[in-house]
């Protein structure tokens, strides 16, 4: 695609009037370099799920945003076959190729150019394509559903790094009339297959495939064949598919859901599962019972309710359920997952249409449209950017120009902006915790899973008065492009008054679950040999919880420190509850 689609329309409108050609500013974007990698489960991503409108100028702008442009590792994008081919002739992409798959095209190519890798979620059947003629949750006929996979990964080959085999299939109304038998063979085994022979024709290109996520939710319908539900069922659709040689020998990875609501606070029965990083633990605990070492676990989807909802959780006990729920979810969620070992976490990047209020950013009115046409529905942003629009939206149309806004009925439970802690700001508060655990990721640097905390040998040491509270969590990554450390500290009880000493391997080490033998590239060995002096810097701070602003930030740094006995180290006097240490080789 060209890289118009995703240079903000503004900037070329300034271009113009400044007597520049746009085409020129977008062949110097198209031109620069993106160094590319491939993507395995030792690598970590922090990112988003990406449903563009298909509006060109929409999908320009959007992916202009910093939180796609810079700070995500990798977009999901959740694709609908329904949509994708709601009539026959729409599996000749090249003569007949959906709107809504162009949609999604444009998107990952943005996302291409700009070094961010992509993951396609592939779900739902279209009514030509299911057993019941029906369109959506429905049992596709055999042999189609690895059609679409053969034919999406030709289509996105080389463009796409990652697969999921649809979603939440332990709930029976993801698929009905399917039995587990079905989903194993199907899906999973002949769908995986489909994409591998692709993949792996010439030229050989890797490719990441992992099953569907699982929802534990109690009051849902179990998949035909999975014994009990909720939590009970997950269990047993992780034994099943652990169980299956074939299954196994197709996927990379398990998925699981990281979310609030059915899987994180509520809507489970609290004891198998009462949360989404016990979910983790479940799954990886069958795993290492059957051997599988090598296979990990990836998150399917992962959001957080910020509104005022019945789905929202009033985790912090005010009596209110609103954004700082929201900001202290995410601390907790993302905390607990990623310092378990789970490799990548996404969340919806915007105001979506959904029943429940997700997004880490708010929709804006990107080309002033919605306020020409509904001016009671926007409000100015803070950051003097496009004005923020205040409800949930559809944007009906075929272009830009003729796009019609269209809020969500009752029914779809509507969101004001009386919901908003501070309605001006283009993000929500919960961004700002999503943004500090993103450093883990480096943005499209090629970022390798490094310690875990706990593993013997290549663990997390921190100690001192400063690492305190109830909350504690630590995390560490090596970023290849830049050749450095990243550690990333939560310590819910700092307050400025206490010390931490941190403590990492200087290299890649041998885990128990990444950089091993059965890793697909070797990375063990790499990062800052004996004898080398390396530097070191730190930023301890607060984020405020009514506005996202960095507080009582401070900065300070270690120079000039040889390793010894393969360890890095560095204290951080006045630690905050965000710690952030960056370890990298002095020159």
């Amino acid at each position: 695609m060209s890289i118009r689609s995703f240079v903000p329309s503004t900037l070329l409108l300034v271009c113009s009037l400044m007597g520049f050609h746009p085409n020129s500013l977008l062949l110097e974007a198209k031109n620069r370099e993106v160094k590319s990698y491939s993507w395995t489960t030792d690598h970590m991503h922090v990112g988003v799920r990406w449903q563009p409108f298909g509006l060109n100028g929409c999908d320009m702008y959007d992916a202009g945003r910093p939180i796609i442009s810079e700070h995500s590792s990798y977009a999901q994008f959740w694709v609908s076959w329904s949509a994708v081919e709601p009539t026959t002739k729409h599996t000749d992409y090249k003569n007949n190729i959906s709107g809504y798959l162009k949609g999604i095209e444009n998107a990952v190519d943005a996302c291409v150019a700009r070094g961010v890798k992509t993951e396609l979620v592939m779900w739902h059947c279209p009514g030509w394509a299911s057993e019941s003629g029906k369109s959506g949750g429905w049992k596709p006929r055999e042999g189609e559903y690895p059609k679409f996979c053969e034919r999406m990964a030709k289509y996105f080959k080389g463009r796409v790094d990652a697969y999921q085999l649809y979603h939440e299939v332990n709930l029976q109304g993801m698929m009905n009339e399917a039995d587990m038998n079905f989903i194993m063979d199907e899906v999973f085994i002949n769908g995986g297959r489909a994409i591998r022979e692709v993949y792996d024709s010439d030229p050989e290109t890797p490719v990441i495939i992992s099953t569907s996520g699982t929802s534990p939710c109690q009051p849902c319908g179990a998949r035909e064949g999975l014994q009990g539900v909720g939590a009970v069922a997950v269990d047993d659709y992780y034994r099943q598919l652990i169980a299956n040689e074939e299954v196994m020998d197709v996927v990379d990875a398990l998925n699981l859901n990281i979310s609030d609501h059915f899987n994180g606070y509520g809507m489970m029965d609290g004891e198998l599962i009462p949360n989404c990083w016990t979910q983790y633990d479940l799954a990886r605990e069958r795993l290492d019972k059957a051997n599988y070492f090598s296979k990990k676990i990836l998150s399917a989807e992962s959001w957080i309710v910020w509104d005022s909802s019945s789905n929202n959780h009033d985790v912090n006990g005010d009596g209110v359920k609103n954004e700082l729920d929201a900001f202290d979810k995410a601390v907790t969620i993302f905390g607990n997952v990623l310092e378990r070992g789970l490799n990548t976490v996404n969340m919806p990047w915007c105001d979506n249409s959904s029943r429940w209020s997700m997004g880490l950013v708010k929709r804006v009115d990107y080309n002033g449209r919605v306020k020409q046409l509904k001016p009671e529905w926007v409000i100015p942003s803070n950051d003097g950017g496009p004005d923020i629009v205040t409800r949930k939206i559809g944007l009906r149309g075929g272009s830009d120009d003729t796009f019609q806004p269209v809020e969500m009925p009752e029914s779809g439970l509507p969101f004001t902006v009386k919901d908003y802690i501070n309605p001006a700001d283009p993000n929500h508060l919960h961004y700002y915790i999503w943004r500090w655990y993103s450093q883990i990721a480096g943005g499209s640097d090629e970022v390798i899973r490094h310690a875990i905390k706990g593993e013997r040998g290549n663990d997390i040491l921190v100690s001192g008065p400063g690492i305190t509270g109830n909350e504690q969590y630590k995390i560490s990554s090596y970023n290849r492009t830049k050749k450095c450390f990243t550690v990333l500290i939560y310590s819910s009880g700092a307050n400025g008054t206490g010390y931490m000493d941190v403590s990492i391997p200087a290299t890649i080490q041998n885990g128990k679950y990444y950089n091993n033998e059965t890793s697909k590239i070797d990375f063990r060995g790499e990062g800052f040999k004996d004898r080398t002096m390396y530097k070191g810097n730190i930023v301890t701070k607060d984020i405020d919880r009514e506005n996202g602003n960095d507080q009582n930030s401070k900065t300070s740094r270690v120079v000039k420190v040889e390793v010894k006995n393969g360890i890095l180290k560095a204290r951080v006097n006045g630690a905050r509850r965000f710690t952030t240490v960056e370890f990298s080789p002095t020159r």
